[in-house]
This record gives C-alpha cells, sequence and structure tokens, in this order.
C-alpha cells in the first residue's frame, strides 16, 4: 500500500480528510505534499494483508479495474471500520455501510 503513511500520521495528529480514495491501480499517492484529496493505492498488494485501520469512521472510495480485487478491497475497509464505501468497477459500482457487510 502506498500513501496511507499520511493518513496515519494526521489521523494521529487528530485531523482527517473527508474522502479517502483507495486506488487498484498506479496513481500519485503524494497527496500530503500538495494538499489534494487522501489517496492510496493497493496495486499488486494482497487484499488479505491490507490494513485500513486508518480509514476508521471515515467515507472511502475504492476504484480499479478487476472487480473482484475492488469488492475485496471494499470489504476490507468496511471490516477495518470504514463508515461508508463507495466501490466502482467497469460499470458496477455500490455504496456500503457496515451494518450491510454484516448482513451478506
Amino acid at each position: 500500500m502506498r500513501g496511507h503513511h499520511a493518513l496515519i500520521q494526521m489521523r494521529q495528529a487528530g485531523r482527517h480528510p473527508k474522502w479517502v480514495f483507495v486506488n487498484d491501480f498506479i496513481c500519485k499517492t503524494d497527496w500530503h505534499e500538495w494538499g489534494e484529496h487522501a489517496t492510496i493505492s493497493t496495486i499488486g498488494d494482497s487484499i488479505a494483508e491490507l490494513d485500513f485501520r486508518g480509514v476508521m469512521g471515515l467515507h472511502v472510495s475504492v476504484s480499479g479495474y478487476d472487480l473482484r480485487r475492488v469488492q475485496g478491497i471494499a470489504a476490507q475497509c468496511l471490516r477495518d471500520g470504514a463508515s461508508v464505501v463507495a466501490a466502482g468497477c467497469n460499470g458496477w459500482s455500490k455504496v456500503l455501510k457496515k451494518p450491510e457487510l454484516e448482513a451478506a
């Protein structure tokens, strides 16, 4: 995962972004240097090993080119405490909240 260290530092300082964008493709992750929205790249990472505790209580957007990976990353964000996850891939999209994961 790339781009998450700045998010962790922000959270430790008592701040948080309105949204965290998780992209399962190559993208810029130096968002903290430019004051842009929080962006994390997960390309090539094992979904089972991703730690999204930094998004606890936040809104997350997940996008990528592989539907199974996008759905897996979205589920992992919810398990790690995201309040809302908006996920999209190649025409498929869904907005999930924590209770929906527990009911599934």
